[in-house]
């Protein structure tokens, strides 16, 4: 929770500099991607510690699929379960399109994903990380990731 609240408080802090926001470079970019890349690397070999290794002890993820986990036990064994059954043999994939920093330690990484594989077909969709640094290593605070919908009522399930 604190790692969270960190985040928050530091984007907080970030809004009225909003416009001051400068794409990340160097190797903090590099080092936000790789954690990216070792997400969807862990993910498609099914090492779930190693996937946890990569959020803050107080992290959240909201996925495509609407499910809300808190904390890095709840987002391995979230992420287990569903690569385990309706995204058994998926191949995951996000290409990371922008990485923006929003303070010092904080930034926020967009871009698309795919998990492949699934059922004959694939879900594709857009994802947002943000991440923070202590020390000298980045991880992953958030993830909000959505599948885009036609403008208008959402249809029910």
């Amino acid at each position: 929770m604190r790692t969270a609240m960190t985040a928050l408080f530091m984007l907080a802090l970030t809004v009225p500099a909003i416009g001051k926001t400068r794409a990340a470079t160097g190797p903090d970019e590099k080092a936000i991607r790789r954690v990216v890349q070792q997400q969807d690397d862990a993910r498609n070999r099914g090492d779930w510690k190693a996937l946890g290794q990569l959020f803050a002890e107080d992290a959240d993820q909201q996925t495509s699929a609407g499910d809300w986990r808190r904390g890095r036990a709840a987002i391995e064994k979230g992420v287990a379960q569903t690569m385990g059954t309706a995204y058994k043999g998926g191949k995951y994939a996000t290409k990371i399109e922008r990485v923006q920093m929003l303070g010092p330690g904080v930034a926020i990484a967009d871009g698309a994903f795919e998990i492949a594989n699934i059922g004959g077909g694939a879900r594709r969709g857009r994802t947002t990380y943000i991440l923070v640094k202590s020390g000298d290593q980045w991880r992953i605070a958030a993830i909000r990731s959505m599948v885009p919908t036609p403008v208008g009522a959402t249809p029910s399930r």
